[in-house]
């Protein structure tokens, strides 16, 4: 069933029998890792944690039940965590909801999940679920969650810094988490020890990103490599590079793949193809091409250009913030994927 923030974060900071199951899912993937650690510290620092991904349990569903009605040789409290959870986990909740027993709380992480996600009815439709679904937060509202961030790790931050910490993250909270930590540091500050965080200290330790990372992730996106693209571009974010610059050069990557695609579905020798704006392709370039041709069919490059070119046109624009951006990027990385 449904719960509301304030229900999700009392049930996760004291987890009841009653409840079998946390699904945790929506957009903001962060925002489900910030209540997916809360049942971790109700729980904790000497319990047992038992971790599986939804494509472990896909080739297992029984494994889910087994680990959340074990019991610890020592003892100890013990809770399961997974995560990338999608529809492949449904017959392993469907398992761990029809078992006699469970004794150990479960979380899921799962994205975005469609109002139609047979895996998403199910918890609903069961009480021994508890389902809440993140949402990016607003700009004033991630400007809080900094504020309340610092103040448990020992730092006092203003309403300035926090906009700028928001800004330069995105408003992803794990990013937000991130930079606040190395303020912290900066200034010596813990519970126990409040200080007060500088907008010169913010500056100081924001590393300007070197500008050969941004080929590096656009690269990452049209070859269709998704786990590399989130790592990397977390820490490009956390440096304060800007995935604007990152956006332009994809859609380059991406107008050059049709040139070229276009060309071999004409009837043109691959050797010979392998041309941008008439000038031939350097070995390394050629090698790229080629990789990227594999991932970007004729009837789908045609498709990603457009929704980059959109894209690129609204950042030019400064409409849309850096999350936005990543999830374009994150989106034209899994139809890439799905191409190979």
């Amino acid at each position: 069933m449904n719960a509301d923030k304030s229900a999700i974060q009392r049930a996760l900071d004291a987890p009841s029998d009653s409840v079998r199951l946390f699904l945790l899912h929506g957009p903001d993937d962060s925002g489900s890792e910030a209540l997916a650690a809360r049942l971790g510290k109700a729980m904790g620092p000497a319990a047992d944690r038992t971790d599986f991904t939804g494509d472990q349990l896909g080739k297992d569903p029984a494994a889910l039940s087994d680990a959340a009605a074990s019991i610890s040789l020592f003892g100890d409290k013990s809770w399961v965590r997974v995560s990338s959870v999608g529809e492949e986990s449904l017959a392993a909740v469907e398992a761990l909801l029809e078992a006699p027993g469970a004794g150990n709380p479960v979380v899921m992480i799962a994205g975005a999940l469609r109002k139609t996600s047979k895996l998403l009815t199910r918890c609903l439709g069961d009480k021994a679920v508890l389902c809440f679904a993140s949402y990016p937060p607003s700009e004033r509202d991630a400007a809080e969650i900094a504020i309340t961030i610092a103040r448990e790790r020992g730092l006092r931050i203003d309403q300035a810094l926090a906009r700028r910490i928001v800004e330069l993250t995105g408003g992803d909270r794990a990013l937000m988490a991130g930079e606040i930590e190395k303020l912290a540091l900066y200034h010596d500050a813990e519970p126990d020890r409040p200080a007060e965080a500088t907008q010169e200290a913010l500056s100081a330790l924001s590393s300007e990103v070197a500008d050969q990372d941004a080929p590096a992730l656009a690269s990452m996106a049209m070859a269709g490599d998704v786990k590399g693209l989130v790592h990397e571009m977390a820490r490009f974010r956390s440096l304060g590079g800007s995935l604007s610059g990152v956006l332009r050069i994809a859609l380059g990557k991406a107008m050059n793949v049709a040139e070229v695609r276009a060309a071999i579905d004409a009837g043109t020798p691959q050797n010979a193809a392998l041309r941008v704006n008439g000038r031939p392709l350097f070995k390394r370039e050629a090698d790229e091409m080629i990789r990227l041709l594999r991932c970007w069919p004729g009837e789908t490059i045609g498709r990603g250009v457009v929704r980059l070119a959109a894209a690129e046109r609204v950042s030019r624009g400064g409409a849309v913030s850096e999350t936005v951006i990543a999830q374009e990027l994150l989106t034209v990385a899994r139809q890439a994927a799905r191409g190979r």
